[in-house]
């Protein structure tokens, strides 16, 4: 009986996940020089969902201890698995097919393979190709500019006249230093996949790199095989402060345990932001707050369309316009408005948010 086609097995699987891939030929052709069919065959040894630990993947595979090391280490070192930590012990999962394509791209070397999966990213980010939507939930959402909703008076992003929401109301999944806090087991930062994409393709912006926070099992990866660098808790804070001011916007996974990555995201590169403007709503959502408005403070500056990411603002007929199907509600309008004529209110019907990442992306 022939061998199985292990590459034809790994390229169903990521169509099982995003659909029917373009370039498939040439997809096939670029895994194959990425992992070996031995790799492969230690990769579906992996449950389809959620993780295995060294322990039992060693009586599952049944192979000396040092070569089935060697083949796991290879296979997250390409971003084909994820390995980390639980209870003392490495366990083991399944890479997505975004995941192992961004840490491709996030490779210094400039080879033909790089290219290729820089190609194929972009083909996502420009809409060339619109992955499978296997779930309604939204992967992300976004978190507002922290000084919108808490009561930092002393911040010098916002202005003295705006209105700050109760802090006795604001929840710490709301505020991205209370998340970052709460989760700084171990953080990592990594460049930005997305604009890291478009720069090899030669577009992009001129936007930092380096602002990709990952935590825990994803840092751990992401550490141990040098895509990302770990970081203490206020270099995360500064990054955070730093992507604010550039107008970047702050989106983390759609749930309420403990982060796996916080992205900050500019419209012109972010799959989330591009796909939002696109009018896609399952990668990414809006804040769990709404702006709203004071006309009598208005001057009609536009400040606030120029800082806008998702074209949201507009003036028309010398009155303000917003389009509410495009506002993420990220608040950098109203750290924008020095008339303090915007202020972030909690509002009144809240999606559901998901316990857990686990939870979230068992669905």
């Amino acid at each position: 009986m022939p061998d199985r086609d292990r590459y034809e097995d790994l390229l169903k699987y990521y169509e099982f996940i995003m659909g029917p891939l373009p370039g498939r030929d040439q997809f096939k052709r670029t895994l194959a020089e990425t992992v070996t069919e031995d790799e492969l065959m230690v990769f579906f040894l992996l449950p389809l969902i959620g993780h295995i630990p060294h322990s039992k993947l060693e009586r599952k595979a049944k192979m000396p201890p040092a070569v089935l090391k060697a083949k796991l280490d290879r296979l997250a070192s390409e971003g084909v698995i994820m390995a980390y930590t639980i209870d003392g012990e490495t366990a083991y999962e399944r890479g997505n097919p975004v995941f192992m394509t961004e840490q491709q791209v996030r490779r210094p070397e400039d080879t033909p393979r790089r290219a290729f999966y820089a190609r194929f990213f972009n083909s996502v980010l420009s809409g060339e190709f619109t992955p499978a939507a296997p779930t309604r939930t939204p992967y992300y959402r976004v978190l507002p500019v922290q000084a919108t909703i808490t009561a930092e008076q002393g911040s010098r992003l916002i202005p003295v006249n705006v209105e700050i929401p109760d802090p006795r109301a604001v929840l710490p999944i709301d505020v991205v230093s209370e998340m970052i806090r709460r989760d700084a087991r171990l953080i990592g930062v990594a460049d930005c996949y997305c604009r890291r994409t478009r720069r090899l393709v030669g577009e992009g912006c001129d936007h930092p790199l380096q602002t990709c926070l990952v935590f825990n099992k994803g840092a751990e990866t992401l550490i141990e095989h040098g895509t990302a660098r770990r970081i203490d808790v206020d270099e995360a804070l500064e990054i955070v402060r730093r992507s604010e001011e550039l107008g970047l916007v702050h989106n983390v996974d759609n749930a309420e345990g403990e982060i796996g990555s916080l992205c900050n995201c500019c419209p012109c590169c972010s799959i989330l932001l591009t796909s939002w403007n696109r009018g896609l709503t399952n990668a990414d959502s809006p804040s769990r707050y709404r702006v709203l408005f004071a006309e009598d403070r208005f001057i009609l500056c536009q400040a606030c369309v120029e800082r806008c990411p998702t074209g949201a603002r507009a003036v028309r007929e010398t009155r303000m316009k917003t389009d509410d199907d495009l506002c993420l509600c990220c608040g950098l309008c109203v750290t924008a408005c020095d008339q303090g004529a915007k202020q972030m209110v909690l509002r009144e019907r809240l999606d559901k948010v998901a316990p857990s990442a686990d939870a979230l992306y068992a669905k």
